[in-house]
């Protein structure tokens, strides 16, 4: 499916672009720049240098050890570098909610994100309650807007009391108000479970969404290399 940036130009586009974020460059134009694609393997470690090591039987020990010792497994609950985000909650640093920025990293030890945020070399160590993910979506079974059905968009904002996203919607160049089950998150995304009432064990956990089925509007989610779930899309949020 093709998720192109933004058409350029427009009035709609310039006065969007005031409206969020200041004049200047289009504020969605960097956030599609950094592409989610995933690491992929080298040669394991001290395996590289095996072909100089004609024969040496200690060094082709110490080669086989180095190549035995296992890489960190990939995690599927942490939310990938290069995500744009927004800072949402924050109580100490309240003046700093609703700056964006770039996740660099995540922290396993502490469970936060390292943020860089936009326009300075500053980052913050920030909570992953304390973040919006600004990723591309798609509009799905909406009855009452039907042209909107099909639509690639972008998530604005999160509004907790009404329970709906903005998602700004490219073609149409406007801001809509949608609940989580009407907007589909990409392959890739990492968002959390939230509203399990089945399994209230997992709610909280965070997981990478592999498939969307859209006959029954869910999810495939894996929460780690050894478990993947069946979930309804108004239960996983960003």
């Amino acid at each position: 499916s093709s998720m192109g940036g933004m058409p350029g130009g427009g009035g709609g586009g310039g006065s969007f672009s005031r409206s969020f974020g200041g004049g200047g460059p289009d504020p969605f134009g960097m956030m599609f720049s950094q592409s989610m694609g995933g690491g992929g393997g080298g040669m394991p470690a001290g395996m590289s240098g095996m072909s100089g090591m004609s024969g040496m039987g200690g060094g082709m020990s110490g080669a086989r050890q180095s190549a035995r010792r296992p890489a960190a497994p990939p995690r599927f609950d942490a939310i990938p570098p290069g995500t744009v985000v927004s800072l949402k909650g924050l109580v100490n640093a309240s003046d700093r909610n609703g700056d964006r920025g770039v996740v660099k990293q995540y922290i396993p030890s502490s469970g936060r994100y390292v943020v860089e945020l936009e326009d300075s070399e500053e980052t913050m160590s920030v909570k992953p309650s304390n973040l919006l993910q600004h990723v591309h979506v798609r509009i799905h079974d909406i009855q009452s807007q039907p042209e909107l059905n099909g639509k690639t968009g972008t998530i604005i904002t999160w509004n907790s009391h009404k329970e709906r996203y903005a998602i700004y919607v490219m073609d149409l160049k406007k801001v809509v108000s949608l609940k989580p089950g009407n907007v589909v998150l990409e392959s890739g995304t990492v968002a959390q479970v939230t509203g399990l009432s089945s399994r209230p064990e997992l709610n909280g956990k965070w997981g990478t969404i592999k498939d969307w089925v859209k006959e029954s509007n869910k999810y495939d989610v894996q929460l780690s290399p050894q478990q993947v779930i069946r979930v309804k899309v108004e239960n996983m949020r960003v």
